[in-house]
């Protein structure tokens, strides 16, 4: 992606909440829109962005409904429980998040 799609894609996404965004947020969230409806496991975004499980986990966190630190959530991703791995959870876009990526990819 070049810079001034990264730009437009940055601007997109911090329209949301302005300034508490960041790439690595981005870069995240579009791993686990890729990843369709069966989203993707904490494992597989730690592997694909060669992050640590508490670094993924604060990045979902923070992409999500639920996020503990922060004043607003973003609601662009639901974190849910693996039908096969009960003690494995598995993240995917919500409608918002679509929308979202929607958006991202027309750039």
């Amino acid at each position: 992606m070049d810079t001034s799609k990264l730009a437009s894609a940055m601007d997109i996404v911090n329209a949301l909440d302005p300034g508490s965004v960041f790439v690595h947020h981005v870069s995240i969230f579009v791993s686990i829109a890729e990843a369709g409806a069966a989203g993707s496991t904490y494992a597989d975004l730690e592997e694909r962005h060669g992050l640590s499980n508490a670094a993924i986990s604060r990045s979902v966190n923070a992409l999500s409904d639920h996020a503990r630190h922060r004043k607003t959530s973003l609601g662009l991703v639901e974190i849910f429980r693996d039908v096969d791995e009960g003690r494995r959870y598995r993240v995917r876009v919500t409608q918002k998040g679509a929308a979202v990526f929607r958006s991202l990819k027309q750039l």
